[in-house]
């Protein structure tokens, strides 16, 4: 099923929907999720084992990520499967000391760290709006009863281990909203995250879960299925009469995998004849932000808390030359300074969903960009966004405002992706290198066919300068591109990597130098080529690259005006862009 068609179900039967939310759906609020657990308690059995520094094995770097996996499955120490993997490295990094457990997750889900996203604030809204009447979830965390707490003003009391009984009761007596923790609160000494103790639920709150799938349906958000025991309570509600009658809605991310344990439970529950769908979204703050969107007669006082940033803004003053102190660190990031406020709005005769468009515009080669929301979304010159969408299929296009949801950048993946392929486009026009896009990511890559290529190759040769012994002094680069050696057909070329951020109320375009390698399905297999080629890129070699890279994408200009298309087109896109980095310096006070 498509988003839209699920917003339409959605916006009839709110209050007889019930949501079951796994550890995906707080991670933007800054709770971990159940991979990051896992991955950090890997680390820790790592790191414990070789005896290696935790500060040196930062997780966020896929080379620290593929070592570790590699040390785990040569040491027999790997998971016997992706579903047991939480309880399994519990018990082989902290043992069987529950204690321990605890004290762990103490650590990872302070609340301190918690910072209420719209997702959770619409959440907290719905519930307080008998929009959202009952929420199940797996997670130990406290983010929800803080949401509810500051939308509402009121505690949210959460069924766990403790009073576990009263949930069914609750249910019975239609006392919403219920909030129910189906493996137990973190902050008792029951925790159930042992492989024995994950197989048995506490069975008062599976108990008022399955009565309840009897009564409601059920959207599924931010949860893999990797639990035996909760899938078991899944199959065992699919197994009553009038299981979820309002339907099953199992949402995943559009680059996740589905499990087959998912798969299985939503194929069974079609074959009830229940209307079950896997439905793919972005994030589950961009579900909620659409939701809210089309929520009506909201109450004044949680609409403003729903689009008003809690977080305090953070004033750093720009360096200036004349001044007493240097910035300690420059960062890789360049100020944006104009994006574009509007593009062409597109309604078809018949309904297009995101993914027929994305097949579209994959099958047809067309220089416009697209973005489906409620209505679709584009920027390039007509004749190309008619190579997609006839024009004899569009209903209307008209100039849409995009200001309102510029403000929900961070959490609208939808917008976030439009117009961070805007941006790469405008950059790489014109430039002497090659546009690559890996998972969503986007990179440029030098390119020695290109016509300007020699005015730029001397300043990347010289950014990559290197101590020659022999020669007693430093040497620029001999190469910034060639073959992998010992792998058939694999090359590299020097390259970066392009991101569009919003941070602290303002946009930034963060440039990362890299090395690309070619086909990019190589790129693991060449990790120790790359860790070899990057080994000596310290602070001056990248301060270095950052200039050379700067040059090439921006030229010598203090300000840059960049456009997707060099005509000037109604549904264009421009940006200007600040070729002075950010900075962090030490603060006087």
């Amino acid at each position: 099923m498509n988003i839209d068609t699920f917003l339409t179900h959605y916006t009839l039967h709110s209050s007889q929907l019930m949501w079951f939310l796994g550890a995906g759906a707080p991670r933007s609020a800054g709770m971990p999720s159940a991979g990051d657990i896992i991955w950090d308690l890997k680390r820790h059995l790592y790191c414990t084992r070789e005896n290696r520094d935790i500060a040196d094995n930062e997780l966020s770097n896929e080379a620290v990520r593929e070592k570790i996996q590699d040390y785990l499955t040569g040491n027999g120490l790997q998971s016997p499967s992706f579903e047991e993997e939480y309880a399994h490295f519990f018990k082989l990094a902290l043992g069987d000391d529950s204690a321990a457990h605890q004290k762990y997750l103490q650590g990872k889900l302070d609340p301190k760290k918690i910072s209420l996203t719209s997702g959770f604030r619409i959440l907290a809204a719905l519930m307080e709006m008998s929009k959202a009447r009952i929420v199940f979830t797996t997670n130990f965390d406290s983010v929800l009863e803080n949401a509810y707490a500051f939308m509402t003003g009121k505690d949210l009391h959460a069924f766990s281990l403790d009073g576990s009984y009263a949930a069914l009761a609750a249910l019975n007596s239609e006392s919403f909203p219920i909030y129910a923790k189906m493996h137990g609160d973190f902050r008792y000494y029951e925790i159930k995250n042992l492989p024995e103790q994950l197989r048995s639920n506490d069975k008062e709150i599976e108990k008022c879960f399955v009565n309840a799938c009897s009564r409601y349906g059920l959207i599924v958000s931010g949860y893999s299925g990797r639990d035996q025991n909760v899938m078991d309570a899944f199959h065992q509600a699919i197994s009553q009469n009038n299981a979820f009658p309002q339907g099953l809605f199992w949402m995943t991310s559009m680059s996740g995998n589905v499990l087959p344990s998912v798969e299985n439970l939503i194929q069974k529950a079609k074959d009830k004849g229940i209307n079950a769908h896997i439905v793919k979204v972005e994030t589950f703050d961009s579900l909620m932000i659409k939701i809210w969107k089309l929520v009506q007669s909201k109450p004044q006082e949680l609409n403003g808390k729903v689009r008003r940033s809690i977080l305090r803004d953070v004033k750093v003053p720009r360096y200036n030359d004349d001044a007493q102190g240097y910035p300690i660190i420059r960062l890789n990031a360049f100020p944006v300074a104009i994006m574009p406020k509007t593009c062409a709005a597109i309604e078809t005769m018949a309904p297009l969903s995101t993914t027929e468009l994305t097949e579209k515009t994959k099958e047809i080669k067309s220089s416009a960009i697209f973005a489906r929301e409620r209505k679709i979304f584009a920027w390039g010159p007509l004749d190309e966004i008619y190579k997609i969408i006839p024009e004899n299929e569009i209903k209307s296009c008209e100039e849409y405002d995009l200001s309102e949801l510029l403000t929900d950048f961070n959490e609208n993946g939808t917008i976030n992706a439009f117009y961070t392929k805007a941006i790469v486009r405008a950059i790489v026009r014109d430039r002497p290198v090659r546009l690559r896009v890996s998972k969503g990511r986007y990179f440029v890559a030098i390119s020695s066919k290109h016509e300007k290529y020699k005015d730029f190759e001397p300043i990347l040769k010289d950014a990559l300068k290197a101590y020659d012994r022999n020669k007693r002094a430093e040497v620029p680069a001999a190469q910034l591109a060639g073959k992998v050696p010992n792998m058939t057909d694999t090359y590299w070329m020097e390259g970066a990597e392009l991101t569009l951020d919003y941070i602290d109320g303002k946009f930034w375009l963060a440039i990362r130098p890299d090395i690309w390698i070619e086909p990019r399905e190589s790129r693991r297999s060449a990790k120790e080529f790359m860790a070899r080629k990057k080994g000596n890129r310290y602070n001056r070699t990248q301060n270095r690259l950052l200039d050379a890279w700067k040059q090439i994408l921006f030229g010598s200009e203090k300000v840059v005006t960049l456009q997707v298309y060099s005509q000037l087109e109604k549904y264009n896109a421009t940006f200007q862009v600040h070729t002075t980095t950010a900075h962090s310096m030490k603060s006087k006070g």
